[in-house]
């Protein structure tokens, strides 16, 4: 079965399994989650989703792997699962055309009241992560949900960016509980939004998935929660290189936004309060992962000023690579 998405590609096949018939339940729910490449990591995410606890208010009634053309294991994985979770649906992508074409691929074959998407390399903290997050939307009045993104501590180490990255999740953190949306803190690894809201919505490639997601929320005045009860996992970056990779690639996307969106909305609405003060006090309680921290972070100005990999940023393709969790579950 082939299917296009909203601006009129196609070359996208699905493979079909035997659906079910969801329960009556007050709210319908389709989990979707983007792939490339995801081999050595998709099975646990898969799994995870799959034994989510579900209540009689919601039913999961889909679970999409959207398989940006991976050329890697990935596509067997989610194959192999479908034959224990019919639920599970594998678009596969014949040409790779990113994250953003694949998120707008999900909005056009779904008609759930809720999408969730949820990175191929994020764990779930218990059976009731997804309940925590879809809870929020029972008011009638929420439209996006962000949930509790823990990165795991990278145990005692010297690699600099595993150092780096668990700093950067320190910052995150404490400027998350400052205040609950700011440029800083928001984050596509798992998120979840109303049908109200997203069948409005088509990304653009040039622009990041998670930044027109969340602006487009504000712009339109629409209530954002994040869920820190929801609490998902996600690992360190595996090298210098991926580190600064992500760090320009905001770069380039958060600039992109302030001429999409203009200035005023980006910086009024999503300024970080007292961003230096909790940098200062980060680095003093944490010396050497902050010094590894400004030490990547350097690198990836430079990238930046570079426009290093500014060619694929512009077509929405950024990949790095992943390993598998290891998480206390």
């Amino acid at each position: 079965m082939v299917y296009g998405n909203k601006s009129g590609d196609t070359g996208v096949v699905l493979s079909d399994t035997t659906s079910v018939k969801p329960l009556q339940a007050e709210m319908t729910i389709d989990v979707v989650i983007p792939a490339f490449n995801e081999g050595s990591c998709i099975e646990g995410s898969l799994h995870d989703v799959m034994v989510a606890r579900q209540h009689n208010w919601f039913q999961i009634q889909n679970i999409y792997v959207i398989s940006d053309a991976s050329t890697d294991q990935t596509d067997s994985v989610v194959q192999q699962a479908s034959r224990r979770d019919t639920r599970m649906r594998l678009i596969r992508k014949q040409e790779r055309k990113g994250k953003q074409d694949s998120i707008n691929l999900a909005f056009s074959v779904t008609d759930a009241d809720v999408i969730v998407f949820i990175d191929a390399d994020v764990r779930s903290a218990s059976e009731h992560s997804l309940a925590k997050l879809l809870h929020h939307f029972r008011d009638g009045k929420t439209v996006l949900v962000q949930g509790g993104l823990v990165r795991v501590h990278p145990g005692f180490t010297l690699h600099p960016a595993k150092l780096a990255g668990h700093f950067d999740w320190i910052l995150v953190d404490k400027s998350r509980r400052r205040k609950a949306l700011s440029w800083w803190s928001i984050d596509g690894r798992v998120m979840a939004l109303s049908r109200d809201f997203y069948r409005h919505l088509v990304l653009p490639c040039s622009l990041a998935d998670d930044q027109f997601i969340f602006y487009s929320c504000i712009q339109q005045g629409g209530k954002f929660v994040w869920a820190d009860d929801a609490i998902f996992y996600y690992g360190p970056p595996e090298s210098i290189a991926d580190f600064s990779h992500q760090w320009s690639r905001y770069f380039f996307y958060t600039k992109k936004s302030r001429q999409y969106f203009g200035e005023e909305l980006v910086d009024r609405n999503m300024s970080a309060p007292g961003l230096r003060r909790t940098i200062i006090s980060c680095f003093l309680r944490h010396p050497l992962c902050g010094l590894m921290w400004v030490l990547c972070y350097a690198i990836s100005r430079v990238e930046f000023m570079l426009r290093v990999n500014f060619h694929k940023y512009e077509r929405g393709l950024f990949w790095t690579k992943s390993t598998p969790l290891k998480t206390n579950k």
